[in-house]
């Protein structure tokens, strides 16, 4: 998209304003990065992306990047925003999930100063320019000496079909960002009061060819909490004809997607646009956010 001068001096003064930082993970999912990073670089300060310098995912097996994914990251950084950080993420001592917490901490040291942002490859945010903006007017509450635990919500897709996506309806919770880093287990922050934000990722869960997604569920962080066999058997018998004759979708917490909806899209790029309808109540941000006020009034 071509901004106007006085566009960009706009987006520019924006980001005086608060520093807002965004990470990414790279891995064996890096092919994603150019639908997620397009969403959000317009209106961020600076993107990071993690890379094992092994190229080793948290469970220890072994994935390549194609050399031309860099060659895309150095045509499409135009305003040289996007840092590659390469380390040792994997720790043979660690599981799944440990490693994953271990390589975030990372990441938001890397990161430094300002609201940490961090973002999965198959995560796609709807609206970041609203969600930035949302940020900016909360800059008080942002900035002050309580760290605070941003949260939005994720619609979770879990097939791609010819036409369109079966996806889940039930906003899931979304640990998206943090004032000041300090995650114990994935992007779960210690003791951080949680705030409530009315923005959707769609998240790119299970929504892969075969080959891809028994690749992701035997390296995922939660692999060890169900039976990655028998859920890939499920999902695969799963179709547009026959969703409506299943119940409780999720692999190991049935309540999260206990039905599936349909929406169509011929790429990831419509399907967020058909999306951008689909809001958050305003009633029911301000009942989760008025119980994490009372939890936390007297910490």
């Amino acid at each position: 998209m071509q901004l106007t001068n006085s566009k960009i001096i706009y987006i520019r003064t924006l980001l005086k304003i608060m520093k807002i930082n965004v990470g990414f993970l790279v891995a064996y999912d890096y092919e994603l990065l150019k639908i997620s990073i397009p969403l959000v670089y317009e209106h961020t300060n600076a993107i990071t992306l993690a890379l094992d310098i092994n190229r080793q995912t948290w469970s220890g097996n072994t994935f390549k990047v194609d050399p031309n994914f860099f060659n895309w990251v150095k045509e499409f950084d135009t305003d040289n925003k996007i840092t590659i950080y390469e380390d040792d993420f994997y720790d043979a001592s660690l599981n799944a999930m440990e490693n994953d917490t271990r390589e975030r901490n990372m990441l938001a040291e890397q990161m430094g100063d300002g609201i940490c942002i961090q973002i999965d490859a198959d995560e796609y945010f709807v609206d970041f320019k609203g969600f930035t903006e949302h940020l900016r007017k909360n800059k008080k509450k942002l900035t002050g000496k309580k760290a605070i635990q941003i949260c939005s919500f994720m619609v979770d897709v879990y097939k791609v079909l010819e036409d369109g996506i079966l996806y889940c309806p039930t906003y899931t919770n979304y640990y998206l960002g943090t004032t000041k880093a300090n995650y114990t287990r994935a992007r779960k922050n210690k003791n951080q009061e949680k705030w409530y934000v009315p923005f959707i990722s769609i998240h790119q869960s299970w929504s892969r060819d075969e080959k891809e997604l028994k690749f992701k569920l035997d390296n995922w962080g939660h692999n060890i909490d169900f039976d990655v066999d028998s859920f890939f058997e499920f999902w695969k018998s799963i179709n547009k004809g026959n969703y409506k004759d299943h119940k409780d979708f999720h692999p190991f917490d049935k309540k999260e997607w206990p039905t599936l909806e349909y929406i169509e899209g011929k790429d990831f790029n419509e399907i967020i646009e058909n999306f951008k309808d689909k809001k958050v109540s305003k009633s029911f941000i301000f009942g989760k956010n008025s119980a994490q006020k009372a939890k936390f009034l007297f910490k």
